[in-house]
């Protein structure tokens, strides 16, 4: 190269930038210059070059697939050799580098080289980013760039990393000097780099932050805190018509009635003893006087001994951990659609239902059921069971939905809950009559004992369906009556009941939505509006609206009336996979496998929370019974409870050893949570207020705000259970707070082999 090329190069370049075509093409023809290509400078410039030209002059060996290669095994040595004190945070530029120099191989079509690229750094990154490797291990030509869901996130979005200022020039600094443009001009295009003050953190947790830092469309985590501010006045309560509060309303009444009862009773004695006073010489007016003396003095002797008995019980409980004795108190929000009211039959039995609910915590464990299907494994896709435990219904590989009546399987078929239970009998015929239950009692006392003497005749033998005998206390089984609900064309993905249980909501890889009556036992209507499998659905709690999770990256939110949505959430950046109704229905909550949770507001269809943190996709959700909080289970194993006023973690638990399937909180005031999964477990956690406050307290009190969720993370479940060989696809609790379970059977590794 002579001395004067640099000049001639840059006489060039000024006749270029003002347009002389001609004198550019007689300077070319006259200086024999070579090719602007031809006349790349990369490899002989200097460190005081200016990055112009590099840019604007690059060395054809970019162009060559395996310098691209090449510079990313020099950034990945530099990183490893690099101080202890900047690794940590130079190790964060790895994996953004590597997805993009991915991409860039498969968009050159230069498929085996992206292939050998991947095999050779791929597994450095299986650790935090597992699902998205083996996304990208399936691109090996532009089409499946173009088209992969993946792919395009990656090329939409740019990766957010945080790092101190000395870290950002150390990787600035060593990008220029090693001439290495490509990764530079990836840096500059698709990597969002958020520059702290001070040096660099001496200990993180770079999953935990990983889990934080994931694509969301809105921007580096700073953003999101932003966009969640933005919703502070939110609707976080019940609604006033809501059963908890008919039934709070109802009870406090009939409390009132009784007290004033007994001071008309005490009234009424009182007055007794005072005739028995005045007669006392008749004889037996003084026995009726000293009787009522008697029994004066001894009723406040035994109150004092009750309330002792009582405070000495809450004292124990206290002690214990357990919140059992804490009382529920709802906050009122009002609600911003229209919300039908539900059937008054099914009020009522929510109603008796919470009268006999048993308030959990940590020293009062609920008991738990377990349905298990046999002979279905791989082949029944999700289940669930009534709010009374009446039905279980499944739906299968072979897009059949299938309902078992479990009351046809017991003695005494199709009984409600005032047959089987005598004192909610009692209280629905004195309801009836306009009486209290101690007044219409005292009224028929003649009727409950004969009704007492026929239920002990028919304890031990019940006629059947069929008008055979059944024994009550026989350990024989019994076949359950199925129904069988034909009409999907590919599998059955979600299924779930209405309140009431009188509908049935399915969908489908087919892209339907269909509902069905289970009184009629027929199809009534099929909702076609996603354009990919739909995954899950879910009734609100007042029923006639439905929400539908799917493929196509969206949630979608329907009316029972009409064909088409009501509402499109859009936002997600990979597949829906499970949604949630908020207690007053003004929310939907929503999981994805691109690792996020969002809150939806139903009347405008505006996203109003993003939650991050999972390290895996998220699986399952749940909403607490007072409104204020959510669960999140995801594949990884993690159970993440968020607090939706101010969208931050509260409580996070680490023991599943596979994906969290389901998720339930107790009714009543919400202390337990109940998770089920792949791990072939039910395990229950505490997530009462107390709970969070012993991990704010001691060891746990130094720790900062935003690693809250780790340090709860160490805290084991209250009790783990575990099933025979059957991964748990729900749990759910009944309105009396028992844990249904439920899952199919898998085969153990011996048959599995021997198969």
């Amino acid at each position: 190269m002579s001395a004067e090329e640099p000049l001639d190069r840059i006489v060039l370049r000024y006749l270029q930038k003002r347009g002389y075509k001609d004198a550019e093409k007689a300077f070319l023809k006259e200086s024999k210059s070579q090719k602007l290509t031809e006349m790349a400078l990369v490899p002989h410039l200097g460190p005081d070059a200016a990055i112009s030209d590099h840019i604007l002059y690059y060395n054809e060996e970019d162009a060559d697939p395996n310098s691209l290669v090449q510079g990313y095994r020099l950034l990945r040595d530099w990183v490893n050799h690099s101080l202890d004190m900047y690794k940590p945070e130079l190790m964060r530029i790895l994996w953004p580098m590597f997805v993009y120099c991915h991409l860039e191989l498969v968009n050159r079509d230069e498929g085996h080289v992206a292939r050998e690229f991947h095999r050779r750094f791929g597994p450095d990154h299986l650790l935090l980013h597992e699902e998205d490797v083996r996304a990208l291990a399936g691109l090996a030509t532009p089409a499946h760039a173009e088209s992969d869901a993946t792919a395009r996130k990656f090329r939409d979005n740019r990766i957010p990393i945080s790092c101190c200022q000395y870290t950002f020039d150390l990787l600035v600094k060593y990008l220029h000097h090693a001439n290495q443009m490509a990764l530079l001009a990836i840096l500059n295009a698709h990597i969002s780099v958020t520059v702290v003050k001070g040096d660099p953190a001496p200990h993180t947790d770079e999953a935990e932050l990983s889990a934080k830092q994931v694509i969301t469309g809105v921007g580096p985590p700073s953003r999101i805190d932003k966009f969640n501010a933005k919703y502070d006045q939110g609707r976080w309560g019940v609604l006033e018509d809501s059963v908890e509060v008919q039934a709070l309303d109802e009870f406090e009444e009939e409390k009132l009635r009784e007290e004033r009862a007994k001071k008309e009773g005490a009234k009424n004695a009182g007055d007794g003893a005072e005739g028995g006073e005045e007669g006392g010489e008749g004889g037996d007016g003084k026995e009726g006087g000293d009787k009522g003396d008697k029994d004066g003095g001894d009723k406040p002797t035994k109150d004092a001994a009750k309330k002792k008995k009582e405070k000495d019980d809450k004292k124990e409980d206290a002690e214990d951990g357990g919140d059992a004795s804490v009382k529920y108190e709802p906050t009122i929000v009002p609600s911003v659609i229209p919300v039908p009211e539900l059937d008054y039959h099914h009020t009522r039995a929510a109603i008796e239902d919470i009268r006999y609910r048993v308030e959990l915590g940590r020293g009062a464990l609920p008991s738990v059921a377990f349905y298990t299907f046999t002979h279905a494994h791989k082949y029944l896709h999700c289940c669930v069971t009534a709010s009374d435990a009446s039905l279980v219904v499944g739906g299968f590989a072979d897009s059949v939905v299938r309902v078992w009546d479990i009351n046809k399987s017991t003695p005494g078929a199709n009984r409600d809950v005032y047959c089987t239970d005598s004192e909610s009998k009692r209280r629905k015929a004195a309801r009836e009559e306009g009486m209290t239950l101690a007044e219409w009692e005292e009224a028929n006392k003649d009727k409950m004992e004969v009704e007492t003497e026929e239920d002990a005749d028919g304890a031990a033998t019940n006629v059947g369906e069929n008008g055979e005998k059944l024994d009550a206390n026989s350990r024989i089984a019994r076949p359950v009556p199925c129904v069988e609900y034909v009409g999907h064309s590919a599998a059955v993905h979600g299924v779930d009941l209405s309140p009431g249980h009188d509908f049935l909501l399915s969908c489908s890889r087919d892209q339907t939505i269909r509902v069905w009556s289970t009184r009629l036992e027929i199809p009534l209507a099929a909702y076609k509006s996603h354009r990919f499998p739909v995954w899950d659905v879910k009734w609100c709690g007042t029923g006639h609206y439905f929400a539908s999770a799917s493929n196509d990256c969206t949630a979608r939110v329907w009316a029972m009336d009409e064909s088409q949505p009501r509402r499109v959430m859009v936002g997600h950046l990979a597949d829906v996979d499970c949604v949630a109704w908020h207690p007053n229905t003004n929310y939907i909550a929503t999981g994805s496998t691109d690792r996020t949770v969002r809150l939806w507001d139903v009347q405008t269809g505006d996203c109003v929370r993003i939650f991050t943190g999972h390290r895996g996709g998220v699986r399952s959700l749940a909403m607490s019974p007072d409104g204020k909080s959510m669960a999140s289970g995801s594949d990884d194993g993690g159970v993440l409870v968020w607090d939706l006023a101010t969208a931050k973690c509260s409580h996070a638990f680490e023991g599943h050893g596979g994906a969290v399937y389901s998720l339930d909180y107790s009714h009543g005031a919400g202390t337990v949570l109940a998770s089920g999964g792949a791990d072939e477990t039910v395990k229950l956690w505490d997530v009462s207020q107390s709970a969070l406050n012993e991990a704010n307290g001691g060891e746990a009190g130094a720790v900062k705000a935003e690693n809250k969720a780790s340090a709860a993370a160490r805290k084991p479940p209250m009790t783990s259970l575990r099933t025979k060989s059957t991964p748990v696809f729900n749990v759910q609790f009944t309105g009396r707070n028992l844990l249904m379970a439920m899952g199919a059977r898998a085969p153990s590794v011996r048959y599995q082999a021997a198969a």
